[in-house]
């Protein structure tokens, strides 16, 4: 193998990998044992038919991308060695022509670690809000919320819908024949104006398995411009009517919902678990401003090719949390009185600064020897592992390549608790 660097700017390598013949030999002799199998040649026992037969009927190319499968990650990993490169992500590899009996040249970019010092962790400042407060109306909110998850649903798939009924439908809409929103299994409680103004009360007698349009008329002072007094028209299909009805909050309800005698107990148990989660939300506060304090202290360029990832998982998991409740980016957008391109820059300068953060976090990690426990290690896999709803008993083989992440978070999480203890913290 012959490897030559080309140049490193933003945090990217570039090189390439001349893939001598015989060891694309060797390859494409695995290639053909891997895939011989596959191939019945009139004459030849199944499986027993010569590589050069196979070639001749086929064409040499046919072996070649199991033979490049096998052969271009050993040369990638030898040439990083070489070359001696920190890298950090995936590589793109692109192989260019290949003809038999020829070097075969594999152009590679790939992001690296980018070259800074660290400057000094201790005596960072930082600003903070004080944590939440937990009020009586906190407490009333949560018990209604524990109410809304222990409802009891009654079955109208039979009748019409009333007011006070939830609605599940599949609609699309235009807004004066342009393609405007869409969501499937949609759910409106009627009566409820949680929807567009003057859409539910045409809703009220729909059975289930009815299709209709519905058209509405968005008033003239709509907080979406764009919207102001335009006709829309939805296609609704409708999947189920039920009729949701919340249970009386009393000691009955306490004593089943959570196992406490009395109403009085409940809300106790309401109370701490907010506190808890007021304290969890503080913490996090604390450790995203320390994080952006300490990032603020370095300039130096990442690779679009990482930020790109993390800013497409970012999008992506934005757009599944406002699926969860319901809506869709476009919504949203709609709501804010925002556009699509506005949110991504947001989430671009976001993704920027997430990679910028995880290569300082990095780099402390490795030059100052932050480690977790073996136990802090095995809790923080389980935790992990739930929360994607895994078994947490075989966490560390299912996990996959995410056990690297979740590692690395471990250990960026005692970074920031280290720079906490140390840093000056301002009260707002």
């Amino acid at each position: 193998m012959n490897v030559t660097l080309e140049k490193v700017e933003n945090s990217e390598a570039f090189f390439e990998i001349v893939i001598e013949v015989g060891k694309f030999e060797e390859g494409l002799e695995e290639s053909y044992k891997k895939n011989v199998k596959n191939y019945n040649i009139p004459g030849f026992r199944n499986g027993s038919a010569p590589r050069t037969i196979i070639e001749a009927k086929y064409g040499p190319e046919v072996l070649f991308q199991d033979a490049l499968d096998l052969v271009v990650p050993d040369e990638y990993y030898a040439a990083i060695k070489e070359l001696e490169l920190k890298t950090f992500g995936e590589p793109d590899i692109e192989v260019r022509y290949i003809k038999k009996g020829e070097p075969i040249s594999v152009k590679v970019r790939v992001p690296v670690k980018p070259e800074f010092t660290l400057a000094k962790l201790e005596g960072l400042e930082i600003k903070v809000p004080k944590a939440d407060e937990v009020t009586e109306i906190d407490i009333d909110k949560y018990l209604k919320d524990l109410q809304s998850q222990n409802k009891i649903i009654i079955d109208k798939s039979k009748e019409p819908a009333a007011l006070g009924d939830t609605v599940t439908f599949d609609y699309k809409s235009t807004i004066e024949d342009d393609s405007f929103d869409g969501q499937e299994d949609f759910k409106l409680i009627l009566g409820s104006d949680a929807f567009f103004p003057g859409f539910e009360d045409k809703l009220v007698g729909v059975k289930k398995g009815d299709k209709l349009n519905v058209e509405i008329t968005f008033p003239k002072e709509h907080v979406a411009a764009q919207l102001a007094g335009k006709n829309a028209q939805f296609r609704v299909t409708v999947k189920n009517v039920e009729n949701i009805q919340l249970r009386e909050l009393n000691d009955q309800f306490a004593q089943e919902i959570a196992n406490v005698n009395t109403l009085q107990e409940l809300r106790l148990e309401a109370k701490k678990k907010l506190l808890e989660m007021a304290s969890l939300r503080y913490s996090n506060t604390e450790k995203q401003a320390v994080v952006k304090a300490l990032t603020d202290m370095y300039e130096f360029s990442v690779p679009e090719s990482v930020v790109m990832e993390q800013a497409q998982a970012m999008l992506e998991q934005f757009s599944n949390q406002l699926k969860s409740q319901g809506g869709t980016i476009e919504g949203y957008l709609q709501m804010i009185n925002s556009n699509v391109q506005t949110l991504k820059k947001q989430i671009w300068e976001d993704a920027k600064n997430v990679t910028k953060s995880t290569y300082i976090l990095d780099k402390i990690i490795q030059e100052k020897g932050f480690e977790v426990s073996d136990e802090e290690e095995n809790s923080g896999i389980e935790a992990f592992a739930t929360s994607l709803g895994m078994d947490k008993e075989n966490a560390r083989e299912n996990l996959g390549p995410l056990l690297g992440k979740v590692l690395f978070d471990l250990k960026a999480d005692k970074v920031a608790q280290y720079l906490l203890k140390h840093a000056v913290i301002t009260m707002l």
